[in-house]
């Protein structure tokens, strides 16, 4: 029977060791990824939000297992990828692909756009150079290069940000996978050519039909709104609130949250001035050292004793899971 979830993430942790001296004492983590759990159903959205260093990206990159955990599980298609060999994981990798956030970062400054494209198809099919060669041309056309001829010959820094962006769209898509994280996919894009990015990534989605499953990560509430079902919100390594986008945008529940959707611009101004902004102060904490109990109390308006010195689990509250004790 077939599973009814296409990405299933259970107590996921990544702890980084800390270089010391000889005589720094205990050593010291980064816990850049603290015991996550969520599910994504088959075809589904999530979108996964928090700001600079909250640890969105080495989830990511855990998921796809591009880095290994410290302990935890992921489960794709009802196979733990951690438990997998390398022939195994090879031949998974095809169904599991990434947009990265720099896309000239991720392209081979010193291979031609076809060869960059070229190199996926040889290394995962069995098609001939000449299938190759029509698949390269339809994929161009596909993200909005065209005519596609005009491109194969170039190299990434003859693109423009957008150009380039499309070239790793189409890469990551080559394979017709199964799951696409996308990291930032729009934020180093000027803004004229954002909108027309995020209405290739939903394009991409619909013509899918449900055989795709998306995972979007960004600092952007609003473009999370526009691409995704349900949302994870992430703070210095944990998760703080998971439901539906839509829920949670109308009515945040963790005080973090509620920080950042006070944040979101809006265009009216007199809209803008009735709002209330919920304060906040400081700087995010340290990964090495964080506050003891919830990471969020230091900058928190709601904070109480307890919160300072033990950790919230987490809440179920309707239809989400807030980790907070104003909902114990």
């Amino acid at each position: 029977m077939e599973s009814h979830f296409s990405l299933k993430v259970i107590n996921l942790k990544k702890y980084f060791p800390v270089s010391r001296g000889f005589f720094a004492g205990p050593q010291k983590y980064v816990k850049a990824v603290d015991n996550i759990s969520f599910v994504v159903e088959k075809g589904g959205t999530l979108g996964i939000v928090g700001e600079s260093g909250s640890g969105k990206t080495t989830l990511a990159r855990l998921v796809l297992r591009l880095i290994e955990p410290t302990s935890g599980s992921v489960y794709f298609d009802n196979k733990n990828i951690f438990e997998l060999n390398k022939h195994e994981l090879r031949r998974l990798r095809p169904q599991m692909q990434m947009i990265f956030q720099d896309p000239m970062a991720s392209l081979n400054p010193r291979k031609k756009v076809k060869q960059i494209l070229a190199q996926v198809l040889k290394l995962h099919t069995s098609l001939s150079s000449e299938e190759i060669h029509e698949r390269i041309l339809s994929l161009l056309e596909k993200v909005g290069l065209s005519p596609p001829e005009l491109f194969l010959e170039r190299y990434p820094h003859e693109l423009s940000g957008g150009q380039r962006q499309r070239v790793c769209i189409s890469r990551a898509i080559a394979l017709n996978p199964r799951l696409l994280i996308a990291d930032e996919p729009v934020s180093a894009l000027d803004v004229s050519v954002r909108g027309q990015i995020i209405k290739l990534l939903l394009d991409i989605y619909n013509e899918s039909r449900g055989d795709m499953t998306y995972i979007v990560i960004s600092h952007d509430i609003a473009l999370i709104k526009s691409m995704c079902k349900n949302t994870l919100v992430m703070y210095l390594g944990r998760m703080v609130e998971l439901g539906e986008t839509d829920r949670i945008i109308e009515s945040p529940l963790h005080p973090y949250t509620k920080v950042l959707i006070s944040a979101i611009p809006i265009p009216d101004p007199e809209s803008a001035r009735e709002r209330k902004r919920i304060p906040i102060t400081g700087e995010p904490p340290s990964l090495i050292d964080p506050p003891p109990g919830c990471h969020f109390h230091p900058r928190c308006p709601y904070v109480m004793d307890k919160c300072r010195t033990e950790t919230p689990s987490y809440f179920q509250v309707d239809d989400r899971l807030v980790s907070c004790f104003l909902y114990e």
